[in-house]
């Protein structure tokens, strides 16, 4: 008698590519870094103690900065979810392309507040230097990798820059006759 095979139920594919999903956890990832101490408070000419709020986590240090941040990590948390919901989501802009376009802006954001540090002036009425932590330097590294899932998505959906730009230009048509 032949030895029956138990059924294998069919696998349900999850509806991410590795590419969304390196995107999303990187957003995911950015906007908790936000709510940790990016800047750190020194003052080399000084022998007093710094006080406890010497630390700043980006909401507190960085004025417009971080609530664009929170944004871009808001904007990609709904592609990538609409992908998931969705998957034969259509929009003008591939998702990919769009999530390549905000992790870039979020990371030369992110890059230029860990080149150049606001200032942390006023604390106790003494000049300190603001040190970008370990959470500015991983934030970056978030802020990356969005901007690397979005391209790696954008490649694997067949799309490019260009052909964004040329979907985005508007159609020509036949001129409206006048009538006379």
């Amino acid at each position: 008698m032949a030895e029956r095979k138990p059924k294998r139920r069919p696998r349900r594919r999850f509806p991410l590519r590795r590419d969304e999903a390196i995107a999303g956890g990187s957003a995911i990832a950015l906007f908790v870094l936000l709510f940790l101490p990016w800047y750190e408070a020194s003052n080399a000419e000084s022998t007093l103690s710094l006080p406890e709020s010497a630390e700043r986590t980006a909401w507190e240090a960085l004025e417009v900065g971080a609530p664009l941040t929170a944004l871009v990590c808001a904007l990609v948390l709904g592609i990538v979810l609409g992908r998931v919901l969705r998957p034969s989501w259509k929009p003008a802009i591939t998702p990919g392309a769009a999530v390549a376009v905000l992790g870039g802006l979020a990371t030369l954001g992110v890059l230029a507040r860990v080149a150049f540090p606001p200032d942390l002036d006023g604390l106790i009425g003494i000049e300190y230097e603001a040190t970008p932590t370990l959470a500015a330097f991983l934030g970056l590294a978030a802020a990356l990798g969005i901007a690397v899932g979005g391209y790696r998505a954008m490649r694997a959906e067949g799309s490019s820059f260009a052909a964004v730009a040329e979907s985005l230009q508007p159609r020509r048509g036949r001129p409206a006759s006048r009538k006379r």
